[in-house]
């Protein structure tokens, strides 16, 4: 399967044009929010909800279901162990040791539907934030600026990395490379192609350092903006908005535990 990293989906929707640091804080509040919720039909109104927001946003369908796509074994696998593991309600299936129960099979859906509320929570916010802004955001909300250089390079230089492997793989299988055999065979078989990928990988590192060299790059350095970040209208309006909401369902969740 083939992983990617840049996943911004270009726009100018609401959510697309929000602060970095706004959508961050949202984001943290929606997450905490997911295991606030009592209910399994609350949490499926949550994911109902980021739907809405991200269809309203623009994010594209082949998006969406590429995350259901990569969600799918994950939830599958807490379905069927909550089902087969947890105790309560009545029997619906045995194999041998095994009961499936209806308590199990509630709690594996509740789980599953939060798992995948925070999928969709995280996607949402790298499908309209772009990889830079949001490095500045981390960086502006206090995150030290050499860690925010070091995972906005990570940013970059994985997909360029993964591009290089399967281009050296996809070369290698055209002189007639085909690994074969056992599961450690076919391991080693890789080494070749890991090889030329190291190199090619120490050959970008090199790169990079004469570019931050050029660019004046030194630790300790007071660093310059091209853009600053600035909070709008509708931030503090969304900001708030979110946090009001988060303190409701948090009093309402600590009332319903108190409650006799």
């Amino acid at each position: 399967m083939t992983v990617v990293f840049d996943t911004y989906v270009p726009g100018s929707s609401l959510l697309h044009r929000l602060d970095p640091r706004t959508k961050l804080w949202i984001a943290l509040l929606a997450c905490v929010t997911v295991f606030l919720l009592p209910a399994t039909e609350y949490v499926a109104a949550l994911l109902i909800a980021v739907h809405l927001i991200l269809i309203a946003s623009r994010v594209p369908w082949p998006s969406l279901a590429g995350v259901w796509r990569q969600m799918a074994v994950l939830s599958l696998l807490i379905l069927v162990m909550q089902t087969f593991t947890q105790p309560g309600g009545t029997t619906l299936l045995s194999l041998g040791p095994l009961h499936a129960t209806s308590g199990g099979l509630e709690r594996g859906l509740e789980l599953a539907l939060r798992a995948l509320s925070l999928a969709f929570i995280t996607s949402g916010l790298l499908f309209t934030t772009q990889h830079p802004h949001l490095v500045q955001g981390l960086v502006a909300l206090g995150l030290p600026y050499s860690w925010g250089l070091t995972i906005s390079l990570a940013l970059r230089f994985l997909p360029a990395i993964q591009h290089l492997f399967h281009a050296v793989r996809d070369a290698q299988a055209s002189r007639g490379w085909t690994p074969h055999g056992s599961i450690f065979r076919q391991l080693k078989s890789y080494i070749p192609v890991l090889v030329a990928v190291l190199i090619g990988t120490l050959r970008l590192s090199d790169q990079l350092t004469l570019a931050l060299a050029a660019r004046g790059f030194m630790p300790g350095r007071k660093r310059s903006r091209w853009r600053e970040l600035h909070l709008r209208a509708w931030d503090w309006i969304l900001g708030i908005a979110c946090t009001l909401g988060f303190l409701a369902v948090a009093w309402l969740n600590i009332v319903d535990h108190n409650m006799p």
